[in-house]
């Protein structure tokens, strides 16, 4: 499988907000809409700054 971290980049670093992560929709107004493995979601609010796909890491830089 090819699941992913979220992580949101704030002043004081990196946050991890969901782990499993197999859907990403960037939305209006700077709103990320995440859902994991399980069907949990989640949105937050910033934009997609980097995905590594090798490390499985999706980072999301806070505005």
């Amino acid at each position: 499988m090819c699941e992913s971290t979220a992580y949101l980049i704030t002043p004081k670093g990196e946050e991890k907000i969901m782990e499993y992560v197999v859907h990403i929709v960037p939305e209006a107004n700077g709103r990320i809409f995440l859902s994991d493995i399980l069907g949990e979601e989640k949105t937050v609010t910033g934009k997609l700054k980097e995905v590594r796909l090798i490390d499985n890491k999706v980072m999301i830089e806070q505005i």
